[in-house]
Formats: C-alpha cells, sequence, structure tokens
C-alpha cells in the first residue's frame, strides 16, 4: 500500500491512513475526488470500523499516491487544480 491520506485537523492534530488504490480507472478517480470535494464529511472504512470526519473538523487533507503516473494524477484533479507545484516554506 504506497497511498497515504492525512487528515490534518482544526486542533493540529493529524490522522494518517494508508490504503490500497480504490480504482485503476482515470474517469473513476475523478468521480471520486469530486465526490469527496463536495461532501460533508470524510468516511474511511479501516480496520473493521467505519469512521466518519466532518469537513468543518479538517484544515486540509494531504494525498500521497507516488505510484500513479504524474500525467494519470494530474488528469483526475479537477481542471482548476494547479499540477507540478513546489512546495517552498
Amino acid at each position: 500500500m504506497a497511498r497515504v491520506l492525512s487528515l490534518h485537523f482544526v486542533d493540529g492534530s493529524k490522522l494518517a491512513f494508508e490504503f490500497p488504490e480504490q480504482t485503476d480507472n482515470v474517469t473513476a478517480r475523478r468521480l471520486k475526488l469530486a465526490d469527496l470535494m463536495a461532501g460533508k464529511h470524510v468516511v474511511i472504512e479501516a480496520e473493521g470500523s467505519v469512521m466518519v470526519f466532518p469537513i468543518g473538523n479538517i484544515k486540509y487533507l494531504s494525498l500521497t499516491a507516488p505510484t500513479l503516473a504524474r500525467k494519470d494524477r494530474a488528469a483526475a484533479l479537477p481542471a482548476h487544480a494547479i499540477v507540478g507545484a513546489r512546495i517552498i516554506s
């Protein structure tokens, strides 16, 4: 499992999840991401439990999928996404 989703909460805490590829279809990835961004909750099934995190408690999400080709990552993102950026501070 090379994919990691980190939830950074407004109280400063952080929770990270490792998970398998959810779909190998770029269009399905785009739809899942759009659904996540439009939702009021992040829902994660892990280790036999379902966890529901209200978006209002999350400062930001960080999603890492290093095994996904760069062009496929860009294709799965919304059209307005900035790609190829680098954190400088």
